[in-house]
Parts: structure tokens; sequence; C-alpha cells
């Protein structure tokens, strides 16, 4: 059994534009799985597919 680790990239926040909030604990980017690219959700603003984040795959608070 072999296990993949993830490796993660960081993307400016599109919620708050890279100014700081909330959903990136205020520092204005976030860890998203690299490639990084924008949630097919919502095309990069920000919903709940993506932890209003506007990334695809966000890194979580437990990974």
């Amino acid at each position: 059994m072999t296990t993949h680790e993830k490796t993660y990239e960081p993307a400016e926040c599109g919620h708050c534009g890279g100014l700081g909030c909330t959903y990136c604990n205020k520092t204005g980017t976030v860890l998203v799985t690299a490639p990084k690219r924008l949630c097919h959700h919502c095309d990069g603003v920000g919903c709940i597919y993506c932890g209003f984040t506007g990334w695809t795959g966000p890194k979580g608070k437990y990974d």
C-alpha cells in the first residue's frame, strides 16, 4: 500500500483578494492542492464548496 501525500502551494484568497479575512486567517493567502485551480462551482468568487477561498482543494484545518 502506498501513501500519496498531497502537495500544497500558496494562492491569494479569493474572498478578500489578499487583504486578509477569517477564511485565510487574516494572511491574504491560502494553501491549496498543487497545481492550483479556481473553484469550478464559483469561478473563484467563493462558495461553500471551496471554503469561500475561491480555489479547488484548500488545505483543511486537520490536513
